[in-house]
């Protein structure tokens, strides 16, 4: 796997992926996604590769790491509507060989890892596959376009469940990191490819009272 380019000249990406895959790509700022240095996982995790077309598979990763402990961390997301219901595991930034390198999930949906809390004020953002090139990974939002406004989000943390229910649907263009933005109410964004891979589909929802 090619070694991934360091910070400074990819003016930081979250997820910069394989769009022939199904990835997602985003245009972001270092400020939003801060570089970590040991973060803990129970999911292996694809790290990023900088060419078109490559993704990483299990074997090309480091030992999977010791899950974390914290129960206010999401573990599983289920929207019973559309037969969505997935494992979630941190994403963000690690550092491998010294240098940043980019996260996706395997097999698994991703909780970026600087967005709110399940529950909390703030904008608790979620991004999955919407298509995958390894057969033994897990496209976990392909049927994410097929949510309605009313649909229930149901986002598991410890014992708890936190139900949003999905208020809008959009179609953005790949820079427009607005939508991961916090918010001043407990607000969910869930983030997948179009099926032609062009553009961002977001689903968005607010916590049920």
């Amino acid at each position: 796997m090619h070694r991934a380019r360091s910070l400074a000249s990819t003016f930081a990406f979250w997820g910069l992926v394989a769009a022939a895959a199904g990835f997602l790509a985003w245009d972001v700022s270092a400020a939003l996604f801060p570089a970590v240095e040991h973060r803990t996982g129970g999911i292996p995790l694809t790290v990023a590769a900088v060419d078109p077309g490559e993704e990483a598979g299990p074997e090309d990763l480091p030992a999977v790491r010791p899950r974390f402990t914290d129960g206010r961390l999401p573990t599983r997301l289920v929207i019973p509507s559309v037969g969505i219901d997935t494992q979630v595991e941190e994403v963000g930034i690690v550092r491998l060989g010294g240098e940043p390198q980019w996260e996706t999930s395997w097999r698994a949906a991703g909780h970026l890892i600087t967005s709110a809390l399940p529950g909390q004020p703030g904008n608790v953002v979620f991004a999955g596959h919407v298509s995958v090139a390894d057969p033994r990974n897990v496209a976990v939002f392909a049927e994410l376009d097929r949510v309605q406004p009313g649909d229930v989000v149901e986002v598991h943390a410890g014992a708890a469940v936190y139900r949003y229910r999905v208020t809008e649907m959009l179609v953005v263009k790949p820079n427009e990191i607005w939508v991961l933005r916090s918010q001043p109410t407990p607000t969910i964004t869930l983030i997948t490819c179009t099926k032609d891979l062009r553009a961002r589909l977001v689903v968005r929802g607010e916590l049920e009272s």
